[in-house]
């Protein structure tokens, strides 16, 4: 339909296709990005020398559960922030999308 109304290929696709496609991207990244903060924190624990399985590792061992914790719900906070901000873009793109 945007051929017929004169859009070039490349018209269509940032103009049409683009947005239409928006909110899938956007919920693939939100999913990426939690499935990538639960990975990092597993695969330090498991093998890291340093970074913040070191500190689970040294707050575990020497039973600084407060510390331990802290450090949990802080990178915990910070994944949850991010997933709810790609969730709010997400919602604002899939309206955006759904009008036009």
């Amino acid at each position: 339909m945007a051929r017929s109304f004169g859009a070039s290929p490349t018209d269509a696709f940032f103009k049409i296709y683009f947005w239409a496609a928006l909110p899938e991207i956007l919920g693939g990244v939100r999913i990426g990005i939690i499935r990538a903060v639960k990975g990092v924190i597993i695969g330090q624990l498991l093998i890291s020398i340093v970074g913040f399985g070191a500190l689970f590792e040294l707050y575990s061992a020497n039973f600084l559960m407060g510390h331990f914790w802290a450090v949990l719900i802080v990178l915990f906070a910070l994944a949850f922030t991010i997933s709810e901000f790609l969730a709010y873009l997400e919602r604002r793109v899939s309206y955006y999308a759904a009008k036009r």
